[in-house]
């Protein structure tokens, strides 16, 4: 196992998989590569683009826990839940007229938003006939489950916009939808790949769940608290594009009904100005609010640990350990 200094670092939770994780890059360009250029050239500014591969290396890590080497199926499930997590990626870059992603321009902005659309349709397309390449029915059944569930939660986020009425379990039901059914359905997918079933599967679904949980909420944190050059976009971004979340909702609940008014006024506005978030990020130092968010986050991470005691023992379960704080301490 690592050492202290390294342990719970990205390299050391990447350690039992790590051939793997080096020999995915080739898969994503293997099972990228088309014969129109326009989606060739967003895929490699994508691909270049990098990115943690969180949901491919949850895959790798868990179908380690059989006894074989993995094979060209597995690789195929972690190709595919990334292309589906990019696919959206690219839906909601145009929905949100963004400017940057993981510190690049966007796909939508260099190429347009038809462009951007359609490529991100096409990877959806190509998820699905690798998924069919597998052949397993529960696979395609979770993963399905699973698209369907984050198309409803970005719109049921779409409907409560702007809206400082929303509350903490409308909130759960959108980042469930949108975040940890998508990260759930990985962690189920490898799972049967490494001849899981039953109780081991379940322990598997409520691990991904409860990360995908608490993977949210840190990134909801983060649209107050990082900056651009940890973040890969602009503070604010999502206060900007009037999105209620878990720290304005607890703001809200800790505020007086003359404050809780100004703050359901700007988000009202169609353009609040810098001194509105500034003034909503005072309220929210005052109060503590981020670290109330972050309690819990941690509380699902902690949650998301409990769940894996039913998997084997060993470096795999460590890593998978390890992940889950790392999930609440990342700054990006």
């Amino acid at each position: 196992m690592t050492d202290d200094s390294r342990r719970g670092s990205l390299e050391a939770i990447r350690e039992p998989v790590r051939k793997e994780c080096a020999d995915l890059e080739g898969y994503f360009r293997t099972y990228l590569k088309t014969d129109v250029s326009v989606i060739d050239r967003i895929f490699e500014h994508l691909l270049d683009g990098g990115g943690k591969r969180f949901r491919p290396l949850l895959v790798l890590l868990i179908a380690s826990f059989r006894e074989q080497p993995l094979d060209e199926d597995v690789f195929r499930l972690a190709v595919s839940v990334e292309f589906i997590h990019t696919a959206t990626l690219l839906h909601d870059d145009v929905v949100d007229q963004s400017d940057l992603r993981r510190g690049n321009r966007v796909a939508y902005r260099l190429w347009g938003a038809e462009p951007s659309v359609l490529s991100g349709d096409y990877l959806y397309s190509r998820a699905f006939s690798l998924l069919v390449e597998i052949g397993h029915l529960g696979i395609l059944e979770s993963l399905s489950s699973a698209t369907t569930s984050m198309a409803r939660g970005e719109v049921l986020q779409l409907l409560r916009s702007f809206s400082t009425a929303t509350s903490r379990e409308e909130y759960l039901e959108v980042i469930e939808g949108k975040t940890a059914s998508l990260i759930s359905a990985s962690c189920v997918s490898a799972g049967y790949l490494a001849g899981f079933n039953g109780d081991r599967i379940e322990a598997l679904r409520g691990f991904g769940t409860n990360l995908g949980f608490s993977f949210q909420i840190v990134d909801d944190i983060l649209d107050y608290s990082a900056d651009l050059g940890e973040l890969g976009k602009a503070i604010g971004k999502d206060f900007l594009e009037g999105k209620v979340t878990l720290p304005v909702i607890l703001l809200i609940e800790e505020l007086k009904a003359e404050e809780r008014r100004r703050v359901a006024d700007i988000f009202l506005k169609s353009s609040p100005d810098p001194e509105d978030f500034q003034w909503v990020l005072s309220r929210m130092k005052d109060r503590d609010i981020l670290d109330k968010a972050m309690d819990a986050a941690n509380r699902y991470a902690e949650q998301a640990q409990d769940s894996l005691s039913a998997l084997p023992e060993g470096a795999v379960r460590e890593s998978l350990v390890d992940l889950a704080r790392y999930v609440t301490r990342r700054r990006k």
